[in-house]
């Protein structure tokens, strides 16, 4: 076999000098050299359109986060702006999520507006300490089956929420199942009107989304192009109009519809986030306050930087995604988002595939999204009374009811049941006791199951090779040798001799095999030799190079045999004495330095 030359690579990339790290952490130093007319163009469209669907949003998730609906336009002009300088993906737009507005609400529920500004900060310094630490491997700690079970259960939560928004009701509740009890228990004081004005606006919302797959001849592309902005806008258009109706029908004494109610006109003030805060008689101080919001500290930057960085790798179809530098513009969207007291915000991936199919070139595309945020916050709000609930829980509903992850829970089914069953039990933990018992379950329902792989029986195969004259005994472990399985390993083999009555050689195919740790070269060290003092002979072949540099250190093991290809020469190599030569080359590669060492 021809040897293969391997020359060392650096990790890192450092180097370059003041100028190539201005520019890794400011991207916009890179494309605006090459920035044009035809870029700005097709930015401004991508913007404009973003705009259109990212008010209403806004609005919607404030309104599920239970906060005034001005702050989830605070929310969205900061993110889309600073994502101008920082961001490295053009498509992805920093705002205001379902995701946020429902972690947001069950972390600050009942508390002054105060604690939501305050985690807002929190989240984005400890964002931004984490894409400082480079620490972005956490993000692989959590598997897709546990990302698709729970983003499927905050899709059913925030469905289950909204269902008094569309039925006309008022109250609270802390889980899908007080939800429904509550809606049970009110159902007498259901409104007609707001029902109705739901059923409309759910519908239109359905087929307008379907408006921009109507298959049209490629020769009428301007009416293929407005039939696709129409449905992009669809939020927008329903928004607007049932607005409007409400605001003609208007009656002070007795008003048609549920009404979002007085909003707060004009553009936030600018300061430092709030540090203590009066609730009931009490003024309670940062330490209190951090004490309050609990667990939400840790888990909600977590599953921002999570969100941010899936939609990141799914739109970067360029290269690989810089996600330390994802990491620290989101941290540092949020905590300046902090200063005009913004909700915590980070990418959509609905906001995504609007920016993608606009024909977006740049990330200056988020700068015409916040400019009409601006303006909607300085001359609409007075408007924005006229916005009936109904409404906005329609929108919340048709944007979130696709997130249940139905395609992937079936290819789970026929293809990985385990990681369904994964993705089923972080689904039915989110929905039954919560988001952050959810990702907490998800997580270690998927290192158990991973455990349970390791754990999983060798494959024992039996052979007969007429060379020989008898009947061999032929192993083949699976993937991994480590602390965990070795002894069980052993045990196996053990087992299988007896029931076999194999009275010859054991043959240890390695071809699958991938991982050792010390322990397991312990166990094959030991197991050789109480096979050989059975007048049994041991032989390892077919494996790896890995595999290869710690199985030379088993004590007893025959090195020469390792890189054999095939059975038939692994058994005519295993019939004769080891050589001199290989003992002794056997001994000087158990000094060779490890993998780590090189």
């Amino acid at each position: 076999m021809e040897e293969i030359e391997t020359v060392p690579l650096s990790v890192s990339a450092g180097g370059g000098g003041f100028s190539s790290w201005l520019q890794r952490r400011l991207p916009a130093l890179r494309w605006a050299r090459a920035y044009d007319r035809t870029s700005a163009a097709a930015d401004a469209v991508a913007g404009v359109t973003l705009g259109l669907t990212l008010v209403p949003q806004s609005i919607a998730y404030a309104s599920l986060a239970n906060l005034p609906v001005q702050y989830g336009l605070y929310s969205a002009f900061v993110g889309t702006m600073l994502y101008v300088l920082l961001g490295t993906v053009k498509e992805v737009s920093i705002g205001p999520t379902s995701l946020m507005a429902l972690l947001t609400l069950q972390a600050c529920r009942d508390l002054p507006i105060d604690f939501v500004v305050l985690l807002t900060f929190l989240s984005g310094c400890i964002v931004l300490l984490m894409g400082l630490l480079r620490l972005d491997f956490l993000v692989d700690l959590i598997s897709p089956s546990v990302t698709s079970g729970f983003t499927s259960a905050t899709a059913i939560i925030i469905v289950v929420a909204q269902l008094k928004g569309l039925l006309g009701l008022s109250f609270v509740a802390e889980s899908p199942a007080e939800n429904l009890w509550q809606i049970a228990m009110r159902w007498r004081d259901v409104r007609a009107a707001d029902c109705a004005l739901a059923f409309v606006c759910c519908t239109t919302l359905l087929l307008l989304r379907k408006l921009k797959d109507v298959p049209l001849s490629p020769k009428r592309f301007k009416l293929k192009k407005t039939l696709w902005f129409i449905s992009i806008g669809r939020n927008a258009l329903v928004v607007f109009t049932a607005s409007a109706f409400a605001f003609y029908t208007y009656d002070a004494k007795m008003p048609l519809f549920k009404l979002s109610g007085k909003v707060e006109p004009g553009l936030p003030k600018f300061g430092l986030p709030p540090f203590s805060a009066v609730v009931g008689n009490r003024t309670l101080g940062f330490l209190e306050m951090t004490t309050q919001l609990g667990s939400s500290l840790l888990l909600l930057p977590f599953v921002m930087v999570l969100a941010n960085i899936a939609i990141a790798k799914a739109f970067n179809t360029g290269g690989r995604v810089d996600a330390a530098q994802e990491m620290l513009t989101l941290g540092v969207c949020n905590c300046v988002g902090a200063l005009v007291r913004a909700m915590p915000t980070c990418g959509a991936f609905t906001r995504s595939a609007v920016s993608h199919s606009s024909g977006v070139r740049t990330p200056a595309a988020g700068l015409y999204s916040g400019i009409i945020t601006l303006l909607a916050l300085n001359y609409l709000t007075k408007y924005f009374f006229f916005i009936p609930k109904a409404c906005l829980s329609s929108v919340l509903i048709c944007a979130v009811i696709f997130m249940v992850d139905v395609g992937t829970a079936r290819r789970l089914w026929r293809e990985r049941r385990r990681e369904a069953l994964v993705a089923a039990l972080t689904c039915s933990v989110g929905v039954c006791a919560g988001v952050e018992a959810a990702v907490l379950c998800g997580a270690l329902a998927s290192l158990a199951a991973l455990l349970a792989d390791l754990l999983r029986r060798p494959t024992l195969l039996m052979a007969i090779d007429k060379t020989v004259g008898g009947s061999v005994l032929l192993v083949r472990p699976r993937r991994a040798l480590v602390y965990i399985n070795a002894e069980r390993f052993a045990a196996r083999v053990h087992r299988a001799i007896d029931e076999t009555d194999s009275q010859r050689e054991l043959f240890v195919d390695c071809s699958a095999l991938t991982l050792l740790d010390y322990t397991a070269v312990q166990v094959l060290g030991r197991l050789i030799k109480e096979l050989e003092g059975e007048g049994r002979q041991v032989v390892f072949f077919r494996a790896n190079e890995e595999a290869a540099r710690w199985l030379r250190r088993v004590p007893g093991l025959r090195a020469d045999t390792l890189r054999e290809r095939t059975l038939r020469d692994a058994l005519r190599h295993g019939a004769e004495p080891a050589t001199a030569d290989g003992d002794a080359a056997a001994l000087l590669l158990k000094d060779e330095p490890s993998h780590e060492d090189v």
